[in-house]
């Protein structure tokens, strides 16, 4: 397999996974439906030659719904686990796993949005989701990956350089963070084999890829330490996120897809 197409089956296992936790949509339910879902999931994992990511991804597909009446219980299900309709009590944002509070953790979601504006990427007209929801920052690295495989193929070693440097810090600084945590909390309060499948899935595509990258995530602790913790600054007056290098320069206003690939990293496009 080319160096490209192993990224591209990257981004697809990202995408998907992105596709799963995310609330039911039509076009999900008749993926499960036609078996497309799971075929595609076992197909990329197999293609990366990763046996526990394939395993992950063969479990996910054996357990995911495969009747009528489990399909359509999706939405209520997904509701009963992430969705506040339900009262759903799974959190799908990082700083919910991380010290302090959404108030104090206004550096992490700058930090956020700043890889994503790097690469002039910006939410949807009118979605008013949160930067650091699980789907979006799967969704991300994604698209990265994806780009990847494009570089390649356009020769473009200044690129490649580029995109691999990012995908390597949003997993170091972000994703590898915290979806350890994720997946704990998915095998203690949801009874859903498919959920708590999945959730294995996306920790063993995160891993392998931080392998892959030669990172070392500092996952967050199991109890996040107190939002006052630390805020003497160890005597030295230095209170800076130890984590976040984001400068606050918000997002470019551009929508994703649009136009030539955009490229950039994480002090903005080039």
């Amino acid at each position: 397999m080319s160096r490209p197409d192993h990224h591209v089956h990257r981004a697809r296992l990202y995408k998907l996974a992105s596709m799963a936790f995310d609330r039911p949509t039509d076009d999900l339910r008749e993926a499960i439906r036609s078996a497309e879902f799971d075929d595609q999931l076992v197909e990329s994992a197999a293609a990366l030659g990763d046996d526990e990511l394939l395993e992950r991804a063969e479990s996910v597909a054996d357990l995911s719904p495969d009747d009528a009446d489990e399909i359509e219980d999706c939405y209520s299900t997904y509701a009963a686990l992430f969705g506040f309709e339900q009262g759903g009590e799974i959190q799908q944002y990082e700083v919910e796993y991380g010290s302090g509070t959404l108030v104090t953790n206004t550096d992490t979601l700058a930090d956020i949005a700043g890889f994503y504006g790097a690469f002039d990427l910006d939410l949807e007209d009118g979605n008013r989701e949160r930067v650091d929801h699980l789907c979006i920052e799967l969704e991300f690295v994604s698209h990265l990956a994806l780009q990847t495989a494009y570089l390649e193929r356009a020769d473009d070693g200044k690129g490649v350089d580029i995109v691999t440097n990012a995908q390597a810090d949003f997993l170091e600084d972000h994703l590898g963070r915290w979806v350890p945590r994720f997946r704990e909390t998915v095998h203690d309060d949801a009874e859903d084999p498919f959920y708590r499948a999945l959730a294995d899935l996306v920790v063993a595509l995160v891993e392998a890829d931080a392998d892959r990258f030669g990172i070392e995530p500092d996952v967050f602790p199991e109890v996040p330490p107190s939002p006052t913790e630390g805020l003497t600054g160890g005597g030295d007056g230095d209170f800076r996120c130890g984590t976040c290098g984001s400068n606050g320069s918000g997002t470019p206003s551009a929508s994703p897809g649009s136009g030539e690939m955009p490229m950039g990293d994480r002090d903005g496009p080039y």
